[in-house]
């Protein structure tokens, strides 16, 4: 009797350890949006973007360049950024009001009421999210970690101008079309720096473009879903940033997906 109550609870052990060890090996991931699989699912603790992906099933109509890696270990870092930009356009707004410069103060205010509804995301920016790719290229295809999610969007036909402009644009994109043309059709504000723009592709690849005539760069075609940040002027802000506000704006943009942040 003695015997058969220590192999039933020996048999309990070991079944209880064994399941530990196979939760212990294993993570969660979902996969939302133009998915045939959406949802949260189980894979082995040395899961990578592909598998998840070719899981997902992702539909053919999918946009991939505008697809999302949302990694929870990331929210904090971006959180700071964003409570620091906040920060500063006070900081902007403030000096602005208290030299005189209307123009700089109002749209200091306006873009931060703007900037301060954006989510924190934890977006991954510039990396691959198409299954068949990351199939082949072996340096594109990273671990994925517990909690990760994988976000395909459908393509849009737009872009987004934002920053200081006379107000936030929505505009349809063009194939050809230079980025610094947009501007026409979203007047920017006094406050804005005529000598450049900050272009984020849907990937969140992001790159400065210089648009006046001394400066001038190379035309830079966007890709639908882009974003185009007009910055605030260097020497009007000098004061109330650390140097690097009109960067970390665009950074932060980088990190919204294709149906969050059109505000």
């Amino acid at each position: 009797m003695k015997r058969a109550r220590f192999s039933v609870g020996l048999l309990l052990l070991l079944s209880t350890s064994a399941a530990f060890a196979q939760s212990a090996a294993s993570l969660r991931v979902s996969a939302e949006g133009a998915v045939g699989r959406p949802g949260s699912a189980v894979y082995p603790s040395d899961a990578r973007l592909s598998t998840v992906a070719l899981a997902a099933h992702v539909d053919l109509d999918a946009y991939l360049l505008g697809a999302a890696w949302l990694r929870p270990e990331l929210e904090r870092d971006q959180l700071r950024l964003h409570a620091g930009v906040v920060y500063e356009l006070g900081a902007i707004r403030r000096a602005a009001m208290a030299s005189g410069d209307d123009a700089l103060a109002d749209a200091g205010a306006a873009f931060q009421r703007w900037f301060a509804g954006l989510p924190v995301t934890g977006r991954r920016t510039g990396v691959t999210l198409d299954p068949s790719r990351l199939e082949v290229t072996p340096a594109e295809d990273w671990p994925v970690h517990d909690g990760d999610r994988l976000f395909y969007p459908r393509r849009p036909n737009d872009i987004r101008v934002v920053g200081a402009v006379a107000k936030p644009c929505r505009l349809p994109q063009v194939a050809t079309r230079d980025a610094r043309r947009y501007l026409a059709d979203c007047p920017r504000s006094p406050a804005a720096d005529p000598d450049a723009i900050y272009v984020v592709q849907p990937d969140g690849v992001v790159f400065r473009q210089n648009v006046a005539l001394w400066n001038r760069d190379a035309a830079r075609v966007l890709a639908p879903g882009a974003w185009i940040y007009v910055p605030f002027a260097e020497k009007a802000i000098a004061g109330a940033t650390d140097g690097r506000f009109n960067r970390d704006v665009a950074d932060f943009l980088a990190t919204q997906l294709l149906d969050e942040g059109a505000r």
